[in-house]
């Protein structure tokens, strides 16, 4: 029996252009001159030091270039979610979340099913994602979130970790992602697992050995 859902972000709650096309260009164009405004920072200037010592040189310059090749690093992660916070905060930025999955996760919530959010992206970033949607703040609507501080998306301890930090057994969550991998690693760890592939962003993929999704209104918990 399912007693709580973890879900991912990108490509599953929401659009995968969303992030690419909106959210990744704007920390972009905005870093250098975010980090030049906020270079005595403390959180700041502990992420550029977390970045040279994963990668020695000019931390602004490996930053951008994480940003160009999608680098799931979590100091990226966290810089992007300062730089995201501003954006929400000057009007500049608006949460994407598709309407079926916000239908389905407030029937989920009214109900009494905990739901909790993994990502890629920080958790600041998760819960400004959700503050700033189409329908509101919807962040009520979750129990927790986790990001990579957890671990890797593509290791099955990390939804090990997850579990025990909810305080289930695996087999009692259901994942929901839009990354095979991510599907196969939950899995692994004994979770109940369901791949999106949204219509126009991601394809149903032939002989896939787990059960797959075009939207929320065709998943149920029974």
């Amino acid at each position: 029996m399912i007693k709580a859902v973890l879900t991912d972000i990108e490509g599953t709650t929401s659009s995968i252009s969303f992030v690419k096309e909106v959210l990744f260009p704007y920390s972009r164009n905005k870093l250098r001159e975010f980090i030049r405004e906020h270079s005595e920072d403390p959180e700041v200037r502990r992420i550029l030091e977390e970045v040279q010592k994963i990668e020695p040189g000019d931390p602004v310059d490996t930053l951008i270039r994480w940003i160009d090749e999608d680098r799931k690093a979590t100091p990226l992660k966290e810089l992007q979610g300062l730089i995201w916070e501003e954006g929400y905060k000057r009007g500049e930025l608006k949460g994407h979340i598709y309407e079926d999955a916000y239908r389905k996760l407030k029937e989920w919530h009214e109900k009494g099913i905990p739901i909790y959010v993994y990502s890629s992206g920080s958790v600041k970033a998760q819960k400004l994602l959700f503050g700033h949607t189409q329908f509101g703040d919807i962040n009520y609507l979750f129990s927790g979130y986790f990001d990579t501080k957890i671990g890797n998306k593509k290791d099955p301890e990390s939804y090990w970790r997850i579990a025990r930090e909810i305080g289930l057994k695996p087999e009692e969550i259901l994942f929901l992602s839009d990354n095979p991998e991510e599907i196969k690693s939950a899995s692994e760890a004994g979770m109940k697992v369901i791949r999106f592939a949204r219509e126009g962003e991601n394809e149903i993929i032939e002989g896939f050995p787990y059960p797959q999704a075009r939207s929320f209104d065709e998943i149920t918990l029974d």
